[in-house]
């Protein structure tokens, strides 16, 4: 009996699973919630912060069965009192929202509702090194999290890039080497060797996914680049909460940017992307918001910073300030913001009808709305918007140019004429860089999005993503031969996979002869197909294994990727995923209007009864006639394009930091590397102070900018945003004179304070308080 006993307690302890662990299922209340608890803080356990990073923190309390009431709340951190950890207001509200229960409940949308009490405390920081243990307690409900504040050491470099190229999955980086490198005897090393990214220094590997589900979208996997914080799909560096009409109450982040502009205002800010400027990727280096499609909103936090504006009416487009205050930081104002997105700048859908293209010019901004322009002008700031929606492909931008005008509202002032002459990846990074190197001495951080491998892997359309990541790989090259690489950090990655994947090659001249539907054989005498989609004669051109040879090189004399059309032996490659439709291998000619413009595999069709919002089918006009081989829909009937998927993507390192990077890790670590080799975070290795009492620390109390206006809120001329007098825990220490480099002796261990002009220092007072939490 009691070998038993002690045999159904060790079960007991072996199955026990940390609240921590996600709850297994599609749909959930709130991923926030650890196991079993109807109380949730955001951020959540195992968050990492670096030193002096501001956040918001959350508390919610759910009820399915009564009002819920955080009246009894204890919240301690390191066993004090939040109270006497920081003087932020905390805001207390209660709301009513609702949530799916099951996967069928999702289908039948039968919504089971639930009610919220909600403590909030806004702009807050921790400013030392350590752990920091929160403890909740309110009625019956418990929750303990962790909190890891992480510092930096002694700045590394003066310059960092971040490159990322969207959805590219190492299977894309390997088929785009085989079209376009040949080997000498199946050796690259010996032939025209490898891709340029895949002759850095160090390579690494990194998880994408969020807090709330396997799969993630570029919008909470750059924002984890950007903040160092997991997040939820759609979101931009908040944690997602539970209010479902208000997309900007969610608690926030402070992003590396803003890190750059409240302790190095003498460096330089870069976007730069071949996507609309205010996409998922370009927009996580400056925004906050809980749904990434407020590209009204992004447009309005890159010049005027966060401001809690909400709707009166959701069908107007009326902004204004109201709610909750959320004080936060200064804005970022970019010194360099180069893509596509006049959408969002000007006409009907631009805040408030307002036309940020003046509000950027008023502020002293040089603006740029074609490849002309924008070489011309030589000193900063600028603002390049090329394109009304995303930037085209690189093929169409410059081999088959006649395809710009299929749309012929595509220009970036929406006044109905085609963007024809539109820069690319390479033009736009290389004048990044050369106004910040003009305009800011103590250097910059760039972020450049190769955004189009995702836009056209999506709608299957192979050979323009590959085309885009071959243009992503000229760029890197034409940065590492600049004289300022050897003082930049350059981190390259991808912000979640697409599953693309080559299983061989495609003898098109023969792949086109053969029946598509069976009824005449290789040898041209009928037969008797199985069935009219078995499609064996033309799957026969498909070579695998030792049949699969070797493909055509796309490349011309140029070294550029313009014999697509011209090529007999391609890659025979495809997708985990996908809609219905038909593959035939061939280069695609772009479907009408397609944003940007690509193949478009799969139209709507007739229902038929199916419950569901719509319905996709291959199109017809996919390919010619319609032949090819009929490929079923693996996703939702409602899909008309293929997704993410959830494989690690590469992570490449060049420069002085490059041996940081070859591990495998989440991807909130590259936020982390990135400020590392810019010594952005405190001093770890210093000393820690004598345990103190622990006084009140006044948190920042920065005011929002309270013009709904932004043209007259920024009618004066552009200086670089200056820290807020009220952000006190980390302050500019020095002017911001030119990038001095390091220079220690080898014996000597270097100590963690910043060797460069403008290196930051932490409030004492501040600093005192977080040892004594630790202690």
């Amino acid at each position: 009996m009691k070998l038993t006993a002690l045999i159904v307690l060790a079960a007991g302890v072996l199955a026990a699973v940390n609240p921590s662990v996600p709850t297994t299922g599609q749909q959930n209340r709130f991923r926030a919630l650890p196991r079993g608890s109807n109380m949730a803080i955001s951020p959540v356990d195992g968050a990492e912060f670096l030193a002096g990073q501001h956040f918001d923190i959350s508390i919610e309390l759910h009820s399915e069965t009564a009002i819920a009431s955080l009246d009894d709340l204890s919240f301690t951190i390191n066993g004090k009192d939040v109270a006497q950890v920081f003087d932020a207001k905390p805001f207390v509200s209660n709301y009513n929202s609702t949530y799916y229960a099951n996967t069928k409940s999702q289908i039948l949308k039968a919504a089971t509702k639930f009610n919220v009490a909600r403590v909030s405390l806004r702009n807050i920081a921790l400013p030392a090194s350590g752990d920091y243990q929160i403890e909740l307690k309110a009625g019956s409900e418990k929750v303990s999290a962790t909190w890891t504040v992480r510092g930096s050491s002694t700045r590394k470099v003066k310059n960092a890039i971040l490159f990322i190229g969207d959805g590219m999955a190492p299977s894309m980086i390997s088929a785009a080497r085989y079209i376009a490198r040949n080997t000498k005897f199946g050796k690259f090393q010996s032939g025209d060797g490898f891709l340029n990214m895949e002759h850095f220094d160090a390579m690494g590997k990194i998880a994408t996914n969020g807090i709330d589900s396997i799969i993630t979208d570029s919008a909470n996997s750059a924002a984890a680049y950007a903040s160092g914080h997991k997040g939820w799909v759609n979101t931009l560096n908040v944690y997602a909460d539970t209010t479902t009409k208000d997309q900007l109450d969610d608690p926030k982040v402070e992003v590396l940017a803003e890190v750059i502009r409240r302790v190095r205002p003498g460096m330089c800010i870069g976007v730069v992307s071949t996507a609309s400027i205010v996409d998922a990727t370009p927009a996580a280096v400056f925004g906050h918001t809980r749904a990434r499609g407020q590209g009204q909103i992004l447009v309005d936090q890159a010049i005027n910073g966060f401001r809690h504006l909400t709707q009166a009416n959701s069908s107007q487009n009326i902004w204004a300030v109201t709610g909750e205050p959320m004080p936060w930081g200064p804005a970022i104002k970019p010194d360099v913001l180069l893509g596509g997105g006049g959408e969002w700048f000007t006409g009907a859908d631009a805040l408030n009808g307002t036309d940020y293209y003046k509000v950027f010019a008023d502020a002293g901004y040089k603006v740029a709305h074609d490849k002309d322009q924008l070489s011309a002008i030589t000193e900063g700031p600028v603002l390049g918007i090329f394109t009304a929606g995303h930037m085209d492909t690189w093929f169409d931008r410059e081999v088959e140019k006649v395809n710009l005008k299929i749309n012929g509202n595509s220009g970036p002032k929406l006044d109905k004429t085609s963007a024809t002459n539109q820069p690319g990846l390479e033009a736009m990074t290389l004048k990044a860089i050369e106004i910040m190197e003009k305009k800011c001495t103590d250097g910059y951080f760039l972020m450049s999005e190769a955004a189009a491998i995702d836009k056209s892997m999506h709608p299957m359309d192979y050979d323009r993503g590959l085309a885009d990541l071959l243009e992503f790989d000229r760029t890197l090259t034409a940065v590492r031969a600049l004289p300022s690489a050897k003082d930049t950090a350059i981190f390259l990655t991808a912000d979640h996979a697409q599953g693309y994947d080559v299983y061989g090659s495609v003898d098109l001249e023969y792949f086109r002869s053969a029946s598509n539907d069976d009824s005449i054989g290789a040898d041209g005498k009928p037969q008797t197909p199985l069935s009219s989609d078995f499609h064996a004669e033309q799957r026969n051109a498909v070579g695998v294994y030792e049949s699969s040879g070797w493909v055509d090189n796309v490349l011309d004399e140029f070294g550029l990727p313009t014999k697509f059309r011209d090529s007999r032996f391609r890659l025979a490659g495809g997708k985990v995923d996908g809609p219905t439709h038909v593959e035939n291998f061939e280069f695609k000619t772009p479907a009408n209007k397609t944003n940007p413009l690509s193949r478009n595999p799969s139209s709507a069709v007739d229902k038929s009864g199916i419950r569901s919002t719509s319905v996709y089918g291959a199109d017809p006009h996919d390919s010619v006639k319609g032949t090819g081989l009929a490929r079923a829909g693996v996703l939702p009937a409602s899909s008309s394009s293929s997704v993410h998927t959830l494989q690690a993507v590469d992570l490449y390192c060049y420069g002085p930091v490059a041996k940081s990077c070859g591990r495998f890790m989440d991807n909130t670590e590259l936020f982390f590397l990135i400020a590392d080799a810019l010594g952005l975070g405190d001093k770890p290795d210093a000393v820690a102070p004598a345990p103190v009492d622990c006084p009140v620390v006044n948190s920042p109390s920065a005011v929002n900018p309270a013009p709904v206006n932004p043209t007259a809120s920024n009618s004066a001329a552009y200086n670089p945003p200056t820290a807020s007098a009220n952000v006190a825990p980390i302050v500019p220490a020095t002017s911001n004179g030119a990038y001095v480099a390091p220079s220690v002796k080898p014996s000597v261990k270097p100590s963690a304070t910043n060797l460069y002009s403008s290196a930051a220092s932490v409030s004492a007072g501040f600093v005192a308080v977080a040892f004594a939490l630790l202690m």
